[in-house]
């Protein structure tokens, strides 16, 4: 049995917003709330988890990263792509902060190690393309989004699970929906080595037979010949059981809170304004 994803980052939306909204809060920092989409496609039924991380939740230290996209990449495996699957297949836009880099890497040659799948294969899409399945789900949310008042995070929520039949919203709410894991110290006790000229490849695979364990194939076209890279160094002492760290959310500074509050808390309608710093 196979399973395949894909993912992406969504333009943000903002709180608060009106479909008539007025002209002073146009030139504003409103309060900006992120979202992620994990798309699974397998079985002819397209379903979509959408992330949903208001500028306040980010972990600390690593905000917009490859950290944070493994974290909730990990969470809708664990939610849907993993029990009785043989392989994974992922499909991702070219972006090197988030997507391509060595961390991800590391973090799927992980899951084959952990015997989660027997073969994971990656795919990226060719240079300059940039639009797939994900942002089909994340324009139906957008167009939603556009005819509501949203004064909430849980608007923001409502509006994603509103927005079509395969779009679920998920909340980080405290740490409720999913934890912040730090990746980049599990992976970075000189237990990896990095792949020369990453940028190049657009096809990786991995294999958990015990002669592939820690090591990566590339390819730079699909199909190609593929060339073997060893990820996880000989002299190792990596615990793969070894329990992940928690990173905690950087907070809004107390400047950001008073310019939400000067700003735009005037903007949020009367029951919601002290909701999130407004």
């Amino acid at each position: 049995m196979m399973s395949h994803i894909c993912y992406d980052w969504a333009q943000n939306v903002s709180i608060p917003y009106s479909p008539q909204q007025v002209g002073s809060i146009f030139f504003k920092t409103a309060y900006a709330v992120h979202l992620f989409g994990v798309c699974k496609t397998e079985g002819g039924e397209n379903r979509q988890i959408n992330f949903v991380i208001t500028e306040d939740e980010f972990p600390k230290g690593v905000s917009k990263g490859a950290n944070t996209t493994l974290n909730m990449v990990y969470q809708a495996i664990k939610t849907f792509a993993k029990d009785g699957k043989k392989d994974l297949h992922i499909t991702c836009d070219n972006c090197i902060a988030q997507n391509k880099n060595n961390l991800s890497l590391f973090f799927w040659s992980w899951l084959s190690m952990l015997g989660w799948y027997n073969n994971i294969t990656i795919n990226f899409m060719i240079p300059g393309h940039t639009k797939f399945i994900c942002d089909s789900f994340f324009g139906h949310i957008k167009k939603t989004y556009r005819n509501q008042k949203v004064n909430t995070v849980d608007d923001i929520e409502d509006i994603v699970n509103n927005s079509s039949k395969g779009n679920e919203g998920l909340r980080y709410n405290g740490g409720i929906g999913w934890k912040w894991f730090d990746f980049q110290n599990f992976f970075s006790k000189n237990n990896f080595i990095n792949l020369p000229h990453i940028t190049k490849y657009h096809h990786f695979r991995f294999s958990n037979l015990s002669e592939d364990l820690g090591k990566v194939y590339c390819s730079e076209n699909s199909g190609g010949v593929e060339i073997c890279h060893k990820l996880l160094r000989d002299d190792n002492n990596f615990n793969i059981n070894e329990k992940l760290d928690i990173l905690d959310v950087m907070h809004i500074s107390e400047e950001r809170k008073k310019y939400l509050y000067q700003k735009i808390r005037q903007h949020i309608e009367d029951p919601y304004k002290d909701v999130y710093y407004l």
